[in-house]
């Protein structure tokens, strides 16, 4: 139990520099000039699906969506590197962008057995999330000067093995001033 919750805090921090190296990619997408003329939901997850539905886009730079979709091979690259990491301990990670969302969906594999273990994960996934949270106003911050969205927002979800949500989080670009 300790070991895993020592993994989850883990977890947190590397979610910061995923969060960062995302933020790169949307950036170097968008100064590159690449624009896709398209909006909808994007998705890039571990199964590595990528979807996009079309409608026309009157911006100079792309939708949250359509970055995520245009950069479709270097999300999938970062989101390899951090399923990598974290199958040993039996942890898969979803990244994808839906409307102003940029998610990061975290399931814990192992089981869960007891309402204790439950409580113990969600408390010490909430303090993780929370002693970070700046950095993820920042992200949200900084992906929103990048994209067309009017405000990005950054959504940590955290899952047991059975799909069940254990927390969640959402840190949007609009509050980053305020925190």
């Amino acid at each position: 139990m300790k070991k895993r919750i020592l993994a989850l805090l883990s977890m947190a921090c590397l979610v910061v520099s995923l969060a960062a190296c995302s933020s790169n990619t949307t950036q170097e997408g968008t100064t590159s000039g690449e624009t896709a003329g398209s909006s909808g939901s994007a998705a890039v997850s571990s199964e590595g699906a990528s979807s996009v539905s079309s409608e026309a886009s009157s911006s100079d730079m792309p939708s949250l969506e359509e970055s995520f979709a245009t950069d479709a091979e270097e999300v999938q690259s970062m989101l390899d590197a951090v399923q990598a990491q974290y199958a040993d301990q039996g942890i898969s990670v979803d990244l994808y962008a839906e409307g102003d969302e940029m998610h990061y969906d975290f399931t814990i594999e192992s089981a869960i057995s007891t309402e204790e273990e439950r409580s113990v994960m969600t408390e010490a996934l909430k303090a993780g999330t929370e002693a970070t949270g700046q950095t993820y106003y920042d992200l949200a911050a900084s992906v929103k000067e990048s994209v067309s969205n009017d405000v990005v927002v950054v959504v940590l979800t955290f899952f047991d093995s059975e799909g069940n949500e254990l927390y969640t989080q959402s840190f949007s670009s609009a509050d980053a001033a305020a925190e």
